[in-house]
């Protein structure tokens, strides 16, 4: 049986978002003349997110309650392996966010932020990670509001968020409860200053963020104090599947672009792929795929059956991102000078690649994840 084999109708979807990328996303980056996301319109982001919508794909992962496909963790490894390995620019924009932490939020919290951000009227972006040189972020009561101080960095989306999802530790509460919060803190509020903008090697825009007494009401705390933490890393697991996901598809579509350009006539009148030395790298590239691919359906299948996989998903995401790196490694080492132009398709997945080793758990940490997993698990 394939690593990837799916039910009939997850197969059938698989095949008709291959249709929409190869027939209609590609040419239209083609026409564009487009290498990478950051060079996109706004009519041509427009254009896919809408298309997308009208073909079925772009609310699949949202929740059935809230009107989206609720698309199981197997068929969103599936689509996202599909989508990296088409090697299309605009790829990511093709399936919709599924609303994050606000699904969790009062009735009030997803009419006012969940639903306009599912609608595309309002964009959600993480604060999570603590500036290095900043104070930790902090809240304390105030009447009925608190006041969040601190300093925030790699806020992803956060220069072009309206909302930002603010992780602080609540210090003071009058006698309630202390301990983690997300605060849901609107990006014009006062005391939110945007302290710096960064693009990252992969293309990403990120911000960082200070807060100084920045008031908050009580009604725009995401669940309970004292859990946002876990709150906050409660979906760790899907989304390291999803970047393992990226990371297979990644490689796929560098192996494909190296045999189709080891086989082609060579100047010295034989073609690459006739050399032996070629041959052992294009086997170590297949290998990698391979083992990866295994390592991530066997943790989505496991996953979509309803078990707790966080070893699972720590073990497929380190695997499929050290692959990735090596397999376009070998691709631009078999290309030549050509692919370290920056323009050039492999360039873009060279620079691309890099930050999946650091994003949702560098693999150094990783280890120590699927360390102490395992040793819990022998422990009983």
């Amino acid at each position: 049986m394939p690593v990837d084999a799916l039910p009939a109708e997850l197969d059938t979807l698989r095949e008709r978002l291959r249709a929409f990328l190869n027939d209609e996303v590609l040419p239209a980056e083609q026409r564009a003349g487009l290498s990478e996301e950051a060079g996109a319109t706004a009519d041509l982001r427009r254009w896919v997110r809408s298309r997308s919508e009208q073909l079925g794909f772009f609310r699949l992962t949202q929740p059935p309650e809230l009107g989206g496909a609720g698309l199981g963790i197997l068929g969103q490894v599936a689509l996202r392996e599909t989508i990296a390995a088409s090697g299309a620019a605009l790829g990511r924009l093709v399936l919709g966010g599924g609303g994050g932490m606000l699904r969790h939020g009062t009735a009030d919290q997803r009419e006012r932020f969940l639903m306009p951000v599912l609608r595309g009227e309002l964009a959600a972006a993480f604060a999570f990670t603590d500036a290095r040189e900043g104070p930790r972020t902090t809240a304390v009561r105030r009447g009925a509001e608190f006041l969040v101080t601190g300093a925030k960095s790699f806020v992803t989306g956060g220069p072009h968020a309206d909302l930002l999802l603010t992780v602080a530790n609540v210090t003071e509460n009058d006698g309630g409860a202390t301990g983690s919060a997300v605060f849901i803190i609107r990006r014009d509020a006062p005391g939110v200053t945007l302290s710096r903008q960064m693009r990252t090697l992969d293309g990403g825009v990120h911000g960082a963020f200070s807060l100084n007494d920045v008031a908050v009401p009580e009604g725009d705390i995401l669940g309970e104090i004292g859990k946002g933490l876990p709150r906050a890393l409660e979906n760790i697991t899907g989304m390291r599947l999803g970047v393992a996901a990226q990371a297979c598809g990644t490689a796929r579509w560098a192996l494909d672009y190296t045999l189709a350009q080891v086989d082609q006539p060579h100047r010295t009148g034989v073609p690459l792929a006739e050399r032996e030395q070629v041959q052992a790298m294009v086997g170590d590239s297949v290998i990698d795929v391979y083992v990866a691919r295994a390592v991530l359906y066997a943790a989505a299948r496991d996953a979509n059956a309803g078990l707790h996989v966080e070893t699972e998903a720590a073990i497929a995401k380190s695997v499929a991102t050290e692959a990735v790196t090596r397999v376009v490694d070998r691709a631009m080492q078999l290309t030549g000078g050509a692919s370290v132009v920056e323009d050039h398709p492999l360039a873009r997945l060279y620079r691309e690649i890099r930050s999946m080793r650091i994003a949702e758990g560098t693999t150094e940490i990783l280890r120590l994840t699927i360390a102490k997993g395992t040793l819990a698990r022998h422990r009983g």
